[in-house]
């Protein structure tokens, strides 16, 4: 892309509140108003190497992914293409308005073209893509590939760059990864974003930092101490790694969705509800919470009815290979939880969407009720029946 272009497409991207392809409170996918009784707003959450919307639904891996494995692709590249795009139009049909898609560049299925041809038959069918980018594992912007802003090609060029990390529990080190601290680094993910903007018709991103990671180096440490919040390790580490680089995206793009990922849930968080790393990054980021075993308890509402107000994205991990759950009815359940998710004030929330509804009547039930119950918390099951 060449600078003009580039140039026009940032002034597109920050001028465009109708076109762009971003996610907004009291916005539908696109940018259209929606009722004063704002919706939850779906997004369904995938690993390009466990689809099974292609013509190769066996090939796929059933595992979790971690930082520290490679997770491979094992389809056809076409399959890419036709997986994705059966599930975008699914998508389009029964009103999920974005997806998140880990894996999103990969040479061995078509590198950047693909992702563009991709994001632009999304575009055109008023559904966002999210591609996920691991920030300091997990592949960076380019999943996999030799690419400037694949996290592998990175730490080849500058092996200075190369650090290890622990996870929270300080059992399992991880090698190698990226300093949050480190500012080479910051320019390098500042960097990357901008040309993602720049060459993709995307609808924001999915930041994580990768299996609960806290870096120990001296400059990471110090950081976490300057920024005087007394929350979790791993937190504060994608904060210091997102500090500048939020800011930067909305500049770019206003109206894009650009979520935070903790992987955990309420229970989980050191200091809640008061929950003041929120105040560090601006109040348009979007934070993302497992909901799994935070919405087991019956009174889970009551429990965390007092979560600080701030953009928030509920992930479910229901309803798929990696959790054995591929096969499970789960609309009683989404019709138990969606009400509490209004009544707490989340803005977005999904399960996996990898799991074709073609010829799969419980998957489509899955799915349509994830939209029903979050457009309407008041919805009966026999109304959904």
């Amino acid at each position: 892309m060449r600078k003009t272009e580039a140039i026009n497409r940032r002034r597109f991207l920050k001028d465009s509140t109708l076109l762009v392809g971003g996610i907004g409170l009291g916005q539908s996918a696109w940018g259209q108003s929606t009722s004063t009784k704002t919706p939850i707003q779906t997004l369904l959450w995938c690993w390009d190497s466990r689809m099974t919307w292609d013509d190769e639904p066996k090939n796929i891996s059933t595992k979790m992914a971690t930082s520290d494995q490679p997770f491979p692709y094992l389809k056809q590249a076409e399959s890419y293409q036709v997986g994705f795009r059966r599930l975008i139009d699914y998508c389009s049909q029964i009103g999920v308005e974005g997806i998140i898609v880990w894996g999103f560049l990969r040479d061995c299925h078509g590198g950047v073209e693909a992702a563009k041809d991709l994001c632009k038959y999304a575009r055109d069918k008023e559904v966002a893509i999210l591609p996920g980018v691991g920030l300091c594992s997990y592949g960076g912007y380019f999943f996999q590939g030799d690419h400037p802003f694949n996290l592998q090609t990175y730490l080849n060029q500058h092996p200075e760059r190369r650090s290890r990390s622990l996870n929270e529990r300080g059992d399992r080190e991880f090698y190698p990864v990226l300093d949050p601290s480190l500012e080479a680094n910051h320019q390098w993910w500042r960097e990357g974003l901008e040309w993602m903007l720049d060459t993709f018709e995307v609808g924001g991103i999915d930041f994580e930092m990768g299996d609960f990671l806290v870096n120990p180096s001296t400059e990471a440490v110090k950081g976490r101490k300057k920024l005087a919040l007394d929350s979790d390790e791993n937190i504060l580490d994608s904060i210091l790694a997102t500090q500048d680089l939020l800011p930067r995206a909305m500049e770019i793009m206003p109206s894009g969705i650009f979520i935070n990922s903790t992987y955990r849930g309420f229970q989980q968080i050191k200091d809640f509800p008061e929950m003041n790393y929120v105040e560090a990054l601006p109040e348009e980021t979007v934070w993302q919470y497992t909901l799994r075993h935070m919405v087991k308890d019956p009174d889970w509402v009551q429990r965390f009815a007092k979560v600080r107000s701030h953009r928030v994205y509920g992930y479910l991990h229901w309803f798929n290979a990696s959790t054995g759950t591929q096969d499970q009815d789960f609309t009683s359940e989404i019709a138990r939880v969606y009400p509490g998710l209004h009544s707490l004030g989340f803005d977005f929330a999904g399960t996996y969407g990898e799991i074709s509804a073609i010829d799969n009547p419980v998957a489509d039930r899955n799915y349509r009720a994830q939209v029903a119950w979050a457009m309407d918390p008041s919805l009966s099951l026999i109304d959904f029946e």
